[in-house]
């Protein structure tokens, strides 16, 4: 009878896991308070690094080497310097549509963007790539 006490006892644990997984969500993808609706890499074109990542925490110019991207919508944009937001050292950078909203404060869904990164040593000072809806995206920095 214990035994099945227990058994009963880790079957109901689990289920109540499950169900905590689907109402709040399993794993952070987004490196931000939700899921990763934008994914994005930044991959080199032409020069001695052609079809490596960038390494977003060593190929910039900023503070430590890091790697500056922002958003824009039209004029106006969003760097994610000041969000403390950089692609890792494989070259990936994932947002929330949530974070991107919040980026622009806007209370409705800003799905249309340009993501563009900045100044890497070596290569164009603005590279970009055109946003339009949630997914994948491949951003290739060219030589200069």
């Amino acid at each position: 009878m214990k035994r099945f006490l227990k058994i009963l006892a880790v079957a109901a644990i689990a289920v109540a896991a499950a169900i905590a997984c689907v109402f709040v969500g399993c794993g952070d993808k987004g490196g931000d308070s939700g899921s990763a609706d934008y994914n994005f890499t930044l991959v080199y074109e032409g020069g001695a690094k052609d079809g490596q990542a960038v390494n977003g925490q060593a190929d910039g110019n900023m503070s430590g080497g890091k790697v500056a991207t922002q958003l824009c919508v039209g004029s106006s944009c969003q760097p994610l310097t000041l969000a403390n937001i950089y692609p890792d050292a494989n070259g990936k950078l994932s947002l929330s549509q949530a974070k991107v909203n919040e980026l622009f404060s806007s209370e409705t869904d800003v799905t249309e963007f340009v993501f563009h990164a900045l100044n890497i040593t070596g290569y164009k000072s603005d590279c970009e790539v055109e946003v339009n809806g949630k997914g994948n995206y491949t951003l290739k920095i060219t030589v200069s």
